[in-house]
């Protein structure tokens, strides 16, 4: 039985009949550019609920071996094949040579991640770097919120030359300085 009752689209609000097959569940009308928004921003919405699945994936992703690139050879063919060692359910399976260092942004990158991976192995490694990278963004958002606030103080000091100089030297214990730095008449001790 066909629906005839009309609702508008969540995107453009244009009224439409929506498809008999989809019913309910049908949100935007037929307009491609309507579904691809609708589209962006359930993924946006999906992203911001598991904000953490992709990194999680890329990880165990990059501990998956390669394929190889060439089919094998005659000779390795004819070789006998290798022991199978049954796979454990609890990690993927762990290539001979260790995936890459991640790409990360500045100043993470002027760290030795290769040593780092060496160390703690190429899983542990790629998960402290996405969380120092976290780190990172998080602290630095932090400071972006009190750089306002430090302006409106700065505005009420007086400008650096406006402050009369004092020399360092009468700072220093032991400099002689100190006796000249006293008014007069008053003793040190």
């Amino acid at each position: 039985m066909p629906s005839h009752r009309k609702r508008p689209c969540c995107i453009c609000h244009h009224w439409f009949f929506p498809d008999n097959r989809v019913g309910s569940r049908q949100h935007t009308c037929g307009r491609p550019d309507c579904r691809q928004q609708r589209r962006r921003k359930m993924q946006a919405a999906w992203r911001a609920r598991y904000p953490d699945y992709f990194s999680g994936r890329r990880i165990q992703a990059r501990m998956v071996p390669d394929p190889p690139s060439s089919p094998p050879t005659k000779s390795e063919r004819s070789s006998p094949p290798a022991p199978s060692v049954p796979p454990t359910t609890s990690s993927p399976p762990i290539s001979s040579r260790p995936p890459p260092p991640l790409r990360l942004r500045a100043p993470l990158n002027q760290l030795p991640w290769d040593i780092a991976q060496s160390e703690f192995g190429p899983q542990d490694a790629d998960f402290i770097g996405i969380m120092a990278a976290l780190l990172l963004h998080e602290t630095q958002s932090e400071i972006a919120a009190y750089r306002v606030e430090i302006r409106a103080v700065a505005e009420k000091l007086r400008p650096p030359g406006a402050q009369s100089p004092i020399p360092p030297v009468a700072y220093l214990p032991g400099s002689g300085a100190e006796a000249e730095s006293h008014a007069t008449g008053i003793s040190p001790t």
